[in-house]
């Protein structure tokens, strides 16, 4: 999941903060994953259709943050790679909260999401679909 995940966040900025940022270039290896033979769980497609459907924008005003949010995606991605590749957790969590301008309490916080949010799905299946409007 995490591969799959980093390139959505790449190619997805583009959609959220265009400003400098090449579609072409920024999205050319999740083009690249999605016409590949490799499979997609739920927690893929889920991040795709929030994407496509536009939750990623930012608007006005201050929102509460989701585990499904951008940047928690990226910093728990980021965070069980370094772990992954035998990085210690605490080590791990002081290189993500730096690499990424955050706080340690705010990496353990969107990790602790991330984890809520896996569990529910576990428990209660596969997330429904977006509602659209009609």
């Amino acid at each position: 999941m995490g591969e799959f995940i980093n390139l959505v966040v790449r190619a997805g900025r583009t959609f959220v903060a265009a400003k400098g940022k090449d579609p072409a270039k920024e999205g050319a290896a999740l083009a690249e994953y999605l016409l590949s033979e490799r499979p997609l769980g739920a927690d893929e497609r889920q991040t795709l259709a929030e994407l496509v459907t536009g939750q990623w924008r930012n608007g006005t005003g201050r929102k509460e943050i989701s585990p499904g949010n951008p940047k928690v995606v990226e910093v728990v991605a980021a965070l069980r790679k370094l772990e992954a590749e035998g990085c210690k957790k605490e080590a791990a969590k002081m290189q993500v909260a730096a690499d990424f301008g955050v706080t340690r309490g705010t990496v353990e916080n969107y990790e602790r999401m991330v984890r809520e949010r896996e569990e529910a799905t576990k428990r209660h299946g596969v997330r429904p679909k977006p509602q659209t409007n009609k």
